[in-house]
């Protein structure tokens, strides 16, 4: 469990002389982060050297509609080259027209020697840069080399400084495509801690995941392809590397409504009931340590379909019934029953759209060949061109968008 009992407030600063070690404010459990008497921007609590998880979401200024497929992509690669950095882990994301959710791992600082850091600029720094950056390294005696080491691993495992220069870094892009200047941002960005907790965790991850269900613009999140739930289900191994991270967090265990659902059916299955709870006992420890990706996603897929019922609430002020956007309730039993499983059609359906969304498809050696004529279209870690679409066999491959 994340120990909150001591609270700060990362404090940073543009001198990165500032004098932090030994200050008053070290020994308060909290500090306010606003300028002046009114305290107006209020107070960024996050744990104190630990790790912990959290939920942090930004708007656009004016909440205008500015994300579309491509920026989303661009936000998405950003996010993922800052937090490869930072040290952070992604655990699910989920980015809309005009806001974006991260549900992110922060880890406690961290010590890493002068190989470790290069690697780390090397994730967000082009090649020219940290060739020149390390060439005037080599030149420095060794209190230098430490003091250039140690400036940019302050800026690790700092929630703060992740989301201000991914939030920078995108509006640079973004302003540069349109021609525009000015902040892209409406406000500082909000920020929630998480309990360490699988009810805690297992329910920001699917309220992450359903927003464009509960918005309207999918019938199942399974298909919006620009959430971590989506993108796992589209084969993107760095998102299903996140989702399997929250289903080892969450211990087992399952919502109450789901487990009842399931002694009802092992009751029926079963000629006494005292084989019912061995046989909960059992799926409880599969799902531990869950194998393959198809046990992942059952096991969150259960947590989802729990969190995204569609419900009616009623108003009593104006006397009328008012419907939550959801999934149907005979679904959510369904996928109870099933255990999380999601039929083979609907899975052939979002791996196929794998073929209109890439930029090409064929043979691993038709893919080879393109990326290698077009080799600066595409990141310096992309090693394979070709992505296998499993329903379809390992023939036929598909080569996503450039990075």
């Amino acid at each position: 469990m994340v120990d909150l009992a001591n609270l700060h407030l990362m404090i940073t600063s543009k001198n990165p002389n500032f004098p932090l070690s030994g200050c008053y404010w070290e020994k308060m459990s909290t500090v306010w982060a606003g300028i002046g008497e009114k305290r107006k921007r209020g107070l960024r609590i996050l744990p104190k050297d630990q790790g912990y998880f959290v939920h942090v979401t930004s708007r656009t200024v004016g909440q205008a509609f500015l994300f579309g497929d491509e920026e989303k992509r661009v936000f998405v690669g950003l996010m993922r080259q800052w937090a490869e950095f930072s040290g952070l882990g992604i655990l699910t994301h989920c980015l809309m027209d005009n806001h974006f959710h991260l549900m992110l791992w922060v880890p406690a600082r961290m010590e890493l020697e002068h190989l470790a850091v290069l690697e780390r600029l090397e994730s967000v720094w082009p090649e020219e840069k940290v060739n020149a950056w390390d060439a005037f390294y080599q030149k420095q005696d060794r209190i230098k080399r430490e003091a250039m080491d140690k400036a940019v691993v302050e800026r690790m495992a700092d929630l703060p400084e992740f989301m201000r220069v991914l939030k920078q870094s995108f509006t640079c892009w973004y302003n540069r495509k349109e021609g525009r200047k000015g902040t892209l941002w409406d406000s500082r960005y909000r920020s929630v801690v998480v309990e360490n907790s699988p009810l805690a965790l297992m329910s920001v991850a699917a309220y992450i995941d359903l927003n464009p269900l509960r918005a309207g613009i999918v019938e199942d999140p399974l298909t919006y392809v620009w959430s971590g739930y989506g993108a796992a289900m589209g084969g993107d191994e760095q998102a299903r590397s996140g989702l399997k991270m929250l289903i080892r967090l969450s211990r087992g265990y399952q919502p109450s409504a789901a487990k009842n659902v399931r002694v009802k059916q092992i009751a029926k299955e079963t000629n006494s009931w005292k084989e019912i709870a061995p046989a909960l006992a059992e799926e409880q420890q599969k799902r531990l340590s869950p194998k393959g990706w198809e046990a992942v996603q059952g096991a969150y897929r259960i947590w989802l379909v729990n969190k995204g019922e569609s419900k009616k609430d009623l108003v009593i002020a104006k006397k009328k019934i008012r419907y939550r956007k959801g999934l149907d309730p005979t679904q959510v039993i369904e996928s109870y029953e099933n255990q999380g499983a999601i039929p083979l059609a609907s899975r052939l359906h979002v791996r196929v759209r794998s073929l209109s969304r890439g930029v090409a498809v064929g043979s691993p050696e038709f893919l080879e060949a393109l990326m290698s004529e077009y080799r600066s279209c595409f990141g310096p870690k992309r090693k394979v061109a070709g992505r296998r679409v499993k329903p379809l066999g390992s023939l036929l491959m598909s080569m996503r968008q450039a990075d």
